[in-house]
């Protein structure tokens, strides 16, 4: 369950590491946003190494403070995939995408639930997805 000022973690090769939750765009609910919702997010904390190596026009993309789509990917809350059967994380974490939910990194960290990947085509591309 993200709301605004949520912080959540960044999970995809761009190197920001972490987000404060600005707005709820895509939600069952107005102002709260579980797996599978699309947010607004602004940048509060890179990495520094990985940011070096990216080129220019990222490293302005990618500055502190600025903003970008998000879709969530792992919430604390839990999620009900078949009757009794709930899968709990232990971070919120979005992935950094455009306006047709394309992911804009070619790699996503960690686990991604296998309905999203059979949902968003794209995001199975670039993850390994969670049994």
């Amino acid at each position: 369950m993200i709301q605004m000022g949520s912080i959540v973690r960044v999970t995809d090769k761009t190197g920001v590491i972490l987000g404060r939750c600005v707005k709820v765009l895509g939600s069952r609910k107005n102002r709260i946003a579980f797996l599978g919702d699309v947010v607004l997010i602004s940048v509060r904390k890179i990495n520094i190494q990985r940011f070096r190596r990216l080129k220019a026009r990222r490293r302005k993309r990618f500055a502190l403070g600025t903003l970008h789509r998000a879709l969530v990917i792992r919430s604390k809350v839990n999620f009900c995939r078949t009757p009794g059967v709930f899968i709990k994380f232990g971070e919120n974490a979005v992935v950094l995408v455009n306006k047709k939910i394309v992911p804009v990194s070619n790699r996503i960290f960690g686990p991604v639930l296998k309905e999203f990947c059979m949902r968003w085509p794209s995001i199975g591309c670039v993850t390994r997805c969670l049994v």
